[in-house]
C-alpha cells in the first residue's frame, strides 16, 4: 500500500517561480494567503527555498494569523509570510507585513494539480475512480486530498497494480466513509471564546452544519438563521462558496468532505431543527431533495403548506440535476405515500424524473414503466392545444418533449441504433397541431439520434433541413391548415448550443473541420451573454475536444483547455471519470505519447466497465486495442479486438467512426492490410472522410501504398487532416524533401508520432550524406521525436528502430523481433529455446544499447 511520503515537489511551479523572480527583483517579500487547507505554508516554503537558492536571505513567518508573541525581522532578509485569507493579523505583525510584503492569494488546486500532487506524494499514478474519490472529497483542498487519501489507504481501500494505484471499491462508496476532524479546518470562530449555540457547537460550526444540512441555502437566508457576522465570517475565511443553481446563488461548504464530516455529526435532532429552520424561511429557491423528502416522509401534515405537489417536483427535477439520482426515486415514491394532489400534468412530470432517475441508475425495465405512464398522464392531459393557459399549452408541449427525449434514448441505449428511437420520435408529432413550433425540437431530436448512431452524414443533411418550410403534411397527419407554412419557430437557445455542438461533431467526422471549428467558435461567443454551466455542457466538452484534437492537433488543444479548467467545481456538468481518462489516451495517442495512451486507455477501460457509461465502453476498448498494438502488445491487441466485435452494435454510437477508424488501425499493425482498407473505403463511402484519413493513419506512416493512395484523394479541410493528405502524397512520391516538410509541420501540431514517422522514411529515402538525410537525422536525434518513435513496434518492429550506429548481435535481433510481435518472456523462451533469465538478459543489453525499451 503505497503511502505519502514525506519528500515533495514543488506545487504551484508556476506561481512559486514568478513569487520568487518578483522578491529578487524588488527585495519586497510576499504574504501568502489562502482558505484552510490551500498550502498557503507550503507555498510559502517553496517560496522560501527559491529565495535561498537565489543567495537571498530570507525570514520565514507561518501562520500569522495564529501566531503568538511577535518576532523580529533580522535586517536585509526577505519577509515570506502565510496566513488563511480573511483571518485577522495580530497588531505587532500587521504593521511590518503590510510595509513589506506584496499580497499573494492561492486557490484551491485544479483537478489536474490534485492528481499530479498525490502522484507525487505517493510515488506512482492514479487510477480514475481514485481520482474521482480524492476530487469529490477534496475540490483541490490539500489538507483534505492527503486526509482522504490517509483514510482510504488506511482502510485498505486502495492497492498498487503494475503501473498505477487503484480504489478497489466505487467512489460513492468509498468518501461515504471518509472521516475528518471538522476542527481541522474551522478552527476558532470569530465571535469570541466561550460563545456556544446549539448543541454546544460554537456559532461558526452550528452555521457551516446547517449549510451541510441544507445544501441549497443562500446566503441571505443564512444570515436570517445565523446573523451576518457569522455568515460574513464563513466567506471571508472561504469555508462556504457561492454556485450558481437553478438561477439561485446557493452556498456549499469547502472542501466537500468536510460538508461529509458535518453532516456525520449533526443527530437527528440538530437535523430536524435545522431542516423546520430552512422549510420556515421565505422563498427558499430551489427546495432541497434531502429537505423535502424529510418533511414527505416523517411530517407531511406539519409542513403541507411549504410541502406541496410543485415543492415536490422542484426537489425532484433539482435530485435529477445534482445526479442524487436515489434521492429523486425517493421523492417520487415518497410523494405518492403522503397523498400530494396533482394534476395530471404534475403527475406526468413527477414520472418522468422519477424514469429518468431510475435509467441512470441502470434500472432499465424500471424506468421504461415510469416514461410509459408519463405518456399515459400526458394522453389525459392533452386537452385544447395552442394556448399557454391551457392544459395543452407550453406545460404540455414541455413535457411531450421531455418525455419523447427520454423514451428516445432509453431506446438507442437498448438497441444501439436509431431505428426504435426515430419512430417514437415520428408519434410524438401526432400530440401536436401542424406548424406548432416544437415541430422544430422533434426535427432537432432527429438530428440528435441519428448523431448518436455514428450516421453522421444523414445527421447533417437532417440539419441542413432544420427550419426549410414545411408545404406538404408528414405522412400520416392531417394537412395543413394553409398551404405554404411558414418557417418553423427558431430553436430554443437551450436546444440550439446543444445542437449546433453535435453539428461540429458531424463535421468534424465528414472530414470539415475548418467549418467544424466556426460553429464552435460560435458557440463560444454566445457563450459570454449567458451562465457558464448553460453552455459548457458535455456536447459542448466532447465537441472542443474531438474537433480540435482531430483538426488541429495537440497544441492547439492545448491553448483551448480554459473551458475544460473552468468546468472542475462546476456539479451542473457531468463529466464521467471514466471518460476523462479515455480523453487523456486520446491526447497521448495523438502526441504519440504510447506508454501513457496504454495507461490512460487501460484505465478508461477499468473503469468505464464498471461505473460506465456503458455506451462509451467500445470505445475505451477500441482505444486500448489501438494503442497496445501500436506498442507491439500485439496479444493484448487482437483480445481486445475480439472483445471489441462481441458488442453488439458497437459501432452504433457518437463515437463509432471513431471505433471504426481505431479498429482499421489494429488491423493494419497486425498485418491485416485488406480488412483495414475495407473498413477505410466503406468510412469514405459513407462521406466520412474525416474519419477516413484517422482510419488510414497507421497505413500512411507505414507508407502503405494503398492506404497512401486512399487518403491522397480526399477533400477535407484541417490542418491536420491536411497533414496527413500531404504526407500520403509525399510518400506516393518518395520525396524526401516533402517527408521533411510534413515531419516539420507534424511536430509543430505536437504530433510527434507522425513526426517521427515522416522523418524516419526521409532518412531511408534520402541520399546518405545528403542535406535531407542529415536533416531527418537531426530530427530524430532530437529527445522527443525519438522517443516517440522509440515505441512504434506495431508499424514495422523493433529492428526498424535501432538508432544509427547500434548494432544488436543475432540473438539480440531474434528476441527484439518476438518482442514485436507481441510474445511474453516466457513465449520467447520457448522459441528460442533458452531459459526465461537469458531472454530478460538479452532485453536488458538491447534497453541498454539502445536507450529505448520495445515493450509500450
Amino acid at each position: 500500500m503505497p503511502t505519502w511520503r514525506k519528500a515533495r515537489a514543488v506545487l504551484r511551479a508556476d506561481t512559486v517561480a514568478r513569487a520568487v523572480a518578483l522578491c529578487v527583483d524588488t527585495r519586497r517579500g510576499v504574504l501568502v494567503v489562502g482558505p484552510p487547507g490551500a498550502g498557503a505554508s507550503r507555498c510559502a516554503a517553496d517560496i522560501a527555498a527559491g529565495l535561498r537558492a537565489a543567495g537571498i536571505p530570507v525570514s520565514v513567518w507561518d501562520d500569522l494569523d495564529r501566531a503568538g508573541a511577535h518576532r523580529a525581522l533580522p535586517d536585509g532578509a526577505v519577509l515570506v509570510a502565510s496566513a488563511r485569507v480573511g483571518a485577522a493579523l495580530l497588531s505587532g505583525y500587521r504593521e511590518v507585513v503590510s510595509a513589506r510584503t506584496t499580497r499573494l492569494p492561492l486557490r484551491n488546486l485544479t483537478r489536474g494539480q490534485s492528481e499530479a500532487a498525490v502522484s507525487a506524494a505517493v510515488g506512482a499514478p492514479l487510477s480514475a475512480r481514485l481520482v474521482e474519490a480524492l476530487w469529490a472529497c477534496s475540490h483541490g483542498n490539500l489538507t483534505a486530498l492527503r486526509a482522504t487519501y490517509d483514510d482510504l489507504a488506511t482502510r485498505g481501500l486502495t492497492r498498487r497494480t503494475c503501473d498505477r494505484v487503484e480504489l478497489t471499491v466505487d467512489p460513492a462508496t468509498a468518501i461515504a466513509g471518509v472521516a475528518v476532524d471538522p476542527q481541522l479546518w474551522i478552527g476558532a470562530g470569530g465571535t469570541g471564546p466561550g460563545v456556544v449555540g446549539p448543541g454546544g457547537l460554537d456559532p461558526v460550526t452550528d452555521a457551516l452544519t446547517t449549510v451541510a444540512l441544507a445544501r441549497r441555502i443562500r446566503i441571505q437566508d443564512l444570515e436570517r438563521l445565523h446573523g451576518c457576522e457569522v455568515a460574513s465570517d464563513l466567506v471571508a475565511r472561504a469555508l462556504v462558496a457561492e454556485v450558481q443553481h437553478d438561477g439561485a446563488q446557493v452556498l456549499i461548504v469547502q472542501p466537500p468532505v468536510l460538508a461529509a464530516a458535518l453532516r456525520a455529526a449533526a443527530d437527528h435532532r440538530r437535523r430536524s431543527d435545522a431542516y423546520d429552520a430552512v422549510l420556515a424561511l421565505p422563498g427558499i429557491v430551489p427546495p432541497d431533495p434531502t429537505i423535502v423528502l424529510w418533511a414527505l416522509s416523517e411530517t407531511p401534515a406539519t409542513h403541507a403548506e411549504r410541502v406541496d405537489a410543485p415543492a415536490a417536483l422542484a426537489a425532484a427535477r433539482a435530485a435529477l440535476d445534482a445526479h442524487d439520482y436515489r434521492t429523486g426515486v425517493e421523492l417520487s415514491e415518497a410523494a405518492q405515500r403522503a397523498g400530494l394532489e396533482m394534476t395530471p400534468l404534475q403527475q406526468a412530470e413527477l414520472a418522468l424524473v422519477a424514469g429518468s432517475c431510475l435509467r441512470l441508475l441502470d434500472r432499465v425495465q424500471e424506468a421504461a414503466v415510469m416514461f410509459e405512464r408519463s405518456l399515459e398522464c400526458l394522453r389525459a392531459a392533452a386537452g385544447p392545444r395552442g394556448d399557454d393557459g391551457e392544459p395543452g399549452g407550453h406545460d404540455f408541449t414541455r413535457l411531450l418533449i421531455d418525455n419523447v427525449t427520454a423514451r428516445a434514448d432509453l431506446a438507442h441505449y437498448r438497441d444501439r441504433g436509431p431505428e426504435n428511437s426515430l419512430p417514437l420520435i415520428e408519434a410524438a408529432r401526432g400530440f401536436l397541431t401542424p406548424g406548432h413550433p416544437a415541430h422544430s425540437v422533434l426535427d432537432a431530436l432527429t438530428v440528435v439520434h441519428l448523431s448518436y448512431a455514428g450516421r453522421y452524414r444523414e445527421a447533417a443533411r437532417a440539419h441542413a433541413e432544420l427550419g426549410a418550410p414545411q408545404t406538404d403534411a408528414a405522412p400520416g397527419h392531417p394537412a395543413p391548415l394553409h398551404p405554404g407554412l411558414p418557417h418553423p419557430a427558431p430553436l430554443s437557445a437551450e436546444w440550439e448550443r446543444r445542437l449546433e455542438a453535435i453539428h461540429a461533431l458531424a463535421l468534424d467526422a465528414l472530414g470539415q473541420s475548418d467549418a467544424a471549428l466556426a460553429v464552435l467558435r460560435r458557440l463560444a461567443r454566445q457563450s459570454r451573454t449567458v451562465d457558464h454551466h448553460a453552455w459548457a455542457s458535455e456536447e459542448y466538452l466532447a465537441a472542443l475536444l474531438y474537433v480540435v484534437l482531430h483538426g488541429f492537433g495537440v497544441n492547439a488543444l492545448f491553448a483551448e483547455l480554459a473551458p475544460f479548467v473552468a468546468v472542475e467545481q462546476d456539479d451542473s456538468v457531468r463529466l464521467d471519470h471514466g471518460m476523462r481518462r479515455v480523453a487523456d489516451a486520446e491526447i497521448a495517442l495523438a502526441a504519440g505519447d504510447l506508454p501513457s495512451a496504454v495507461s490512460a486507455a487501460s484505465d478508461a477501460l477499468d473503469t468505464i466497465a464498471v461505473d460506465g457509461p456503458e455506451d462509451f465502453l467500445p470505445r475505451a476498448i477500441s482505444l486500448y486495442a489501438l494503442v497496445s498494438a501500436l506498442s507491439g502488445q500485439t496479444a493484448t491487441a487482437q483480445e481486445q479486438l475480439r472483445r471489441l466485435r462481441a458488442v453488439h452494435g458497437y459501432a452504433n454510437s457518437p463515437v463509432g467512426p471513431e471505433i471504426r477508424g481505431a479498429e482499421a488501425g489494429v488491423l493494419f499493425c497486425l498485418g491485416r492490410s485488406e480488412e483495414a482498407l475495407g473498413i477505410v473505403r466503406s468510412l469514405v463511402d459513407d462521406g466520412l472522410l474525416g474519419s477516413a484519413v484517422r482510419a488510414a493513419l497507421a497505413g500512411v506512416l507505414m507508407a502503405d501504398p494503398e492506404s497512401c493512395r486512399i487518403v491522397a484523394e480526399l477533400e477535407v479541410s484541417g490542418d491536420v487532416p491536411v497533414l496527413v493528405r500531404d504526407l500520403a502524397a509525399a510518400n506516393l512520391a518518395d520525396n524526401p524533401r516533402r517527408l521533411i516538410d510534413a515531419a516539420q509541420r507534424a511536430s509543430g501540431h505536437g504530433l510527434l508520432m507522425v513526426a517521427a514517422a515522416a522523418a524516419d522514411r526521409a532518412r531511408t529515402l534520402a541520399t546518405p550524406g545528403s542535406q535531407h538525410h542529415t536533416l531527418a537525422e537531426r530530427m530524430l536525434a532530437t529527445t522527443e521525436i525519438s522517443g516517440s518513435l522509440a515505441g512504434l513496434t506495431g508499424l514495422g518492429g523493433p529492428a526498424r528502430w535501432v538508432p544509427p550506429g547500434v548494432t544488436l548481435t543475432r540473438r539480440e535481433s531474434q528476441v527484439a523481433e518476438l518482442v514485436g510481435q507481441g510474445l511474453t518472456n516466457a513465449e520467447i523462451a520457448d522459441e528460442l529455446h533458452l531459459s526465461k533469465r537469458t531472454v530478460e538478459g538479452h532485453l536488458n543489453r538491447i534497453y541498454t544499447k539502445t536507450s529505448t525499451r520495445l515493450r509500450g
